[in-house]
């Protein structure tokens, strides 16, 4: 059984209105989890509020405690039901590399029993973690589904996922000009105070002068350049979502998620 968990350690990048335009969305599909993870830095102890992340007010979803926890404890708990008979599910916590996998465990168990860090890779093996005597935890290294294309367009794209650390990059260029594809000319002029450009290359070249980011001879340092970039991205500070597409399917409230795997 697949379940999903959208963690607010990256959907605070979104809208609010689109973040539950998703939920509504993806609910259609499978049992899905608004999540919000503890960013508390004790070993142990970690804070949880008993509210639905869904319905958490602004303040709650910014203050360090974990919001969500008991919804998602309670779904794998049904999971364990089996013809009323209670047996023991191991739940592989798997996903891109650096989207809080750890945290999310971390959170459920209110201790810190995994790595975490802003870089991908800290997860390097797999480790079990037990949440309780009935339910096992697999706390799973990044994974990466894709499928080259010709132009190398898709590789650029799961780049732009935060799967490899941007100095270990060989052409940071080309993920550049797929963020320049996708945002507006204006916003990228506003955000980086930067004329207005033609191109991605362009786009590089007039960063680089601005920020005085210059080789030997005055050359724009376009590698380096495009590094920053692609570090601003991962960082959140260029602001881009999508929007799910639209179903005439009956929308699965979250009031009844909990409510899955009963039977």
């Amino acid at each position: 059984m697949l379940l999903l968990s959208l963690n607010r350690e990256y959907i605070d990048l979104v809208p609010k209105d689109v973040v539950n335009d998703w939920l509504k969305y993806l609910r259609n599909e499978y049992p899905t989890i608004a999540f919000k993870a503890s960013t508390q830095n004790q070993r142990s102890n970690l804070g949880q509020l008993n509210i639905s992340a869904d319905i958490a007010s602004d303040s709650m979803l910014n203050s360090s405690e974990c919001i969500g926890a008991d919804n998602l404890i309670k779904l794998l708990k049904n999971y364990c039901r089996n013809a009323n008979i209670k047996t023991s599910i191991t739940v592989g916590v798997i996903g891109f590399p650096n989207v809080g996998k750890s945290s999310v465990i971390n959170s459920l168990k209110r201790s810190k029993v995994c790595n975490v860090g802003s870089t991908p890779g800290v997860t390097k093996n797999a480790q079990q973690i037990h949440l309780d005597k009935n339910i096992k935890l697999l706390d799973c290294p990044g994974i990466v589904f894709t499928q080259a294309k010709k132009d190398g367009s898709n590789a650029a794209e799961v780049l732009l996922r935060n799967c490899v650390k941007v100095e270990l990059l060989e052409d940071p260029v080309t993920p550049v000009e797929v963020i320049v594809s996708r945002c507006q000319t204006e916003q990228l002029m506003e955000l980086y105070d930067v004329p207005s450009f033609e191109n991605s290359h362009d786009f590089l070249l007039k960063l680089a002068a601005s920020r005085g980011k210059l080789k030997k001879g005055g050359i724009p340092d376009i590698e380096s350049t495009a590094r920053s970039v692609i570090q601003d991205w991962n960082n959140g500070k260029i602001p881009y979502y999508t929007i799910p597409p639209v179903r005439k399917d009956i929308h699965v409230s979250s009031s009844i998620v909990t409510g899955y795997s009963k039977e």
